[in-house]
């Protein structure tokens, strides 16, 4: 009995084999699906082996795949001006029976043609002859014989652009900052794309309010536009916006300290997660007492905290000359001493508190430290703020300007930008947030938001208006432009945003200046996620045309260069400047 019962496992072993082999000989399109990846290609010969069925579903969907492959390949070199019909396909390969596929889909619909089996076509073919022909001479074996049944897969002999199915290229907008006006203004290229939801695999353009989860290694050179990726970030741009980032790449710019903080305003910065925090403590901690123009008193003169001591490497900039460095008499006055406190990554005015002594910082710190607000916090910015700043009818204000940077590294200045004002009286005996930040974000939940100005925003030409009726000299488009797009200049000069020299990449930052009351201009930080809130009527005409020219420099240029979208798109009209005219003046290279 043992015997037999071997033997009979063995046989069933043997034929088990024979099947699986049978299988594996059958299934030829496993280098086409793990084209370079081994581990992938042994996953798939084990499931093959214990579901030897799946094989022939897989030949079918490989097929598809050669399939689509060919029609795209045939329809980049009739868009190039070849005359060939399609490519690397041949004719058996045609007139195999293959799925529908989308391409299939559109051709048929565009010939009046469909899938179904011959025999379910012809009877539909039948009856609609029917209600054609007269009952008296009605001959339904003599009619079907005239009726031609199409192949299910028919060969396309396509020599025109103007045939061809339209392929349109996918694109996926994240949520929020307004992203509903960047799909209106991608729904007007609707001819050459299409939106899909962030789950789809295949998207050639990817818009989000942050780079988390995009994937870099993708963007790489690709002679096919329909191969191209592009996203709206730079793998490195934390080195400019984030506000340790920009200090840091300014001082190893200058490696000097008057030069750096005659850009942007005296910055410590407080990095918790490595080894040399001790020490940035100190050199602020002296600085704000030698500096300090009020007297000590009972004033507490050190900061203690008892901070897990990290093991990682501080950040290489040189600091050397602080204590010799003397701050700007726009930064100080004689009867206050106002610094500002701001998380490193935080955006929107979040976290950002006005302080003057150091047991307010001190008490700050630990609460973020350990988890005040949306997350936890380990690095700061503790900068010097600006107590004389120059003010608008008595109010500050700041002056936001957009900044592009294109597939190519080309950096862009856009022409027109806006002034933010805060609708409360500035004082610095007050450390009310309204009063001392103007981010819009800011400002519209405060009581008086819209009572000066429409949305707190001025355009440029209302804001020399107003200078000119407080009587202060001061010409900006000729005097302070200027220096904004030196300032941009050296910014960009100062880091490498694209390292690793990907393609096909570009960004839309946004620039905050402030003018203090001696008329110098002073950088305060750069934004990797500008506002596009149509929050007043200046920015309802301003950011749509400027998305618009942004696209037309980088989105239409990699994907859909042959495509003039100028003659025929709706124009977004903004004053004092035509209609075909690029709004976006090109400042230079990174370098």
């Amino acid at each position: 009995m043992a015997s037999s019962t071997q033997e009979k496992k063995l046989k069933k072993k043997e034929k088990e084999e024979q099947i699986q082999s049978k299988s594996l000989g059958n299934f030829h399109n496993l280098e086409l699906l793990c084209k370079a990846d081994d581990r992938q290609k042994k996953t798939l010969e084990k499931i093959i082996k214990q579901k030897p069925d799946l094989a022939r579903s897989l030949n079918i969907y490989a097929d598809g795949v050669k399939y689509y492959i060919a029609r795209q390949q045939q329809r980049d070199k009739l868009l190039a001006g070849k005359e060939i019909p399609l490519a690397e396909v041949l004719e058996e390969q045609l007139q195999q029976p293959l799925l529908p596929l989308i391409t299939n889909r559109q051709t048929a619909r565009q010939q009046k043609q469909d899938f179904f089996y011959p025999r379910i076509l012809s009877e539909s073919l039948e009856k609609q002859n029917k209600r054609q022909i007269q009952p008296n001479n009605y001959t339904p074996f003599a009619n079907r014989s005239k009726v031609a049944i199409p192949a299910l897969n028919p060969p396309l002999k396509l020599n025109r652009d103007k045939d061809l199915p339209k392929l349109k290229f996918n694109y996926y907008v994240g949520p929020g900052n307004n992203g509903e006006l960047v799909k209106k203004i991608l729904q007007k290229r609707e001819q050459y794309w299409t939106a899909v939801p962030q789950t789809f695999q295949y998207k050639h353009f990817m818009w989000q309010q942050s780079y988390f989860g995009m994937d870099f290694n993708r963007l790489t050179p690709s002679e096919s536009y329909f191969t191209r990726v592009m996203y709206n970030f730079f793998e490195f741009h934390k080195n400019i916006t984030s506000k340790t980032g920009l200090s840091q790449s300014l001082l190893q710019y200058y490696n000097n300290i008057e030069r750096t903080f005659d850009i942007i305003p005296l910055v410590f910065i407080f990095n918790f997660k490595n080894q040399d925090w001790m020490k940035e403590i100190q050199q602020f901690t002296e600085f704000y007492q030698t500096n300090n123009p009020i007297g000590q008193g009972n004033i507490k003169s050190t900061l203690e905290f008892d901070f897990y001591v990290s093991n990682l490497a501080g950040t290489k900039v040189n600091y050397n000359g602080i204590k010799t460095y003397k701050l700007q008499e726009t930064l100080q006055s004689k009867t206050q001493y106002l610094w500002l406190l701001k998380p490193a990554d935080w955006n929107r005015g979040e976290g950002v508190h006005v302080f003057s002594t150091l047991e307010e910082v001190e008490a700050l710190i630990k609460s973020y430290y350990y988890g005040k607000g949306n997350y936890e916090c380990k690095e700061f910015v503790i900068q010097k703020y600006i107590e004389r700043p120059l003010l608008l009818s008595g109010r500050k204000f700041d002056i936001r300007c957009w900044v592009l940077i294109s597939q190519e590294m080309q950096y862009f200045l856009f022409k027109e930008a806006y002034i933010r004002t805060s609708g409360t009286t500035f004082s610095l005996d007050n450390k009310d947030r309204y009063i001392h930040l103007t981010n819009n974000a800011v400002q519209k939940n405060a009581q008086n938001y819209g009572q000066f100005e429409d949305g707190n925003q001025l355009s440029l030409k209302r804001f020399q208006q107003l200078l000119d009726q407080q009587e202060t000299t001061y010409n900006f488009r000729k005097e302070g432009w200027p220096m904004i797009k030196d300032v941009v200049k050296i910014t960009m000069n100062s880091t490498r945003l694209n390292k690793r020299n990907r393609k096909y990449g570009m960004q839309l930052l946004g620039y905050d200046f402030m003018i203090d009351e001696n008329l110098k201009l002073w950088l305060i930080e750069v934004n990797a996620n500008p506002c596009l809130e149509e929050s007043s009527n200046l920015l309802k005409m301003l950011i749509p045309r400027m998305l618009d020219d942004a696209f037309k420099l980088t989105l239409d240029k990699v994907f859909t260069p042959e495509v003039d979208f100028g003659q025929w798109m709706p124009k977004y009209k903004v004053d004092e400047y035509e209609d075909q005219e690029q709004m976006w003046e090109q400042l230079g290279y990174c370098s």
